[in-house]
């Protein structure tokens, strides 16, 4: 009878021990689940890249840094390709931008523009100009539209590219589109693409 008991005592035992156990790696793990879940919701800007219209271009001021988001056309993305022999760097080998937008579109989808809207040497907040727009530019140079800096005249195409006399393209910054167009805007040290 005793070493009943004593066997009793000891299943007990081993059952609290396995029970203490499991709930010991279960929290274990689910830290780790709940951290990789903050590391992902570590991102500056969301925004719902279907809110935007063909053509349709907005600036958003969340972040302390204003940033360009545009929705481009094709013909938008055609026009790119004909200005080359008027940017200082239309393959932006120069230029600050993750891997995914070192192409003529400068983006990780062609049809998305996303860049910081300031100069890059200056800080000064770009503005959106529609075709219209008098850039002083010389006849051969093509204008299609594109990003201005009122106070030095730095022009920049529909890629953030600069135009030849003008100085450094647009700063990319490291972002993330889902298969549903869900932006997420991160820094460079929170998400490194490369």
């Amino acid at each position: 009878m005793g070493s009943s008991v004593q066997r009793n005592r000891l299943i007990k035992g081993f059952f609290f021990l396995f029970v203490f156990g499991f709930i010991a790696v279960w929290q274990v793990f689910t830290g780790y689940i709940d951290s990789s879940t903050v590391k992902k919701e570590k991102y500056l800007i969301k925004f719902d890249l279907n809110s935007l219209e063909t053509g349709e271009v907005r600036i958003l001021h969340k972040t302390g840094l204003p940033l360009v988001i545009m929705r481009r056309s094709k013909q938008d993305l055609k026009n790119l390709l004909a200005i080359r022999s008027s940017l200082s760097d239309p393959d932006s080998k120069k230029s600050e931008q993750p891997s995914y937008a070192r192409n003529y579109h400068r983006s990780l989808k062609p049809e998305f523009f996303i860049a910081y809207a300031l100069t890059p040497r200056i800080g000064h907040e770009i503005n959106y100009r529609l075709t219209s727009y008098k850039t002083g530019l010389n006849k051969q140079d093509k204008w299609f539209g594109g990003f201005s800096e009122s106070r030095t005249g730095y022009l920049y195409d529909k890629a953030g590219r600069s135009y030849k006399q003008r100085g450094k393209n647009l700063f990319i910054p490291s972002y993330k589109i889902t298969p549903q167009n869900q932006l997420y805007v991160y820094t460079l040290k929170e998400l490194d693409f490369d």
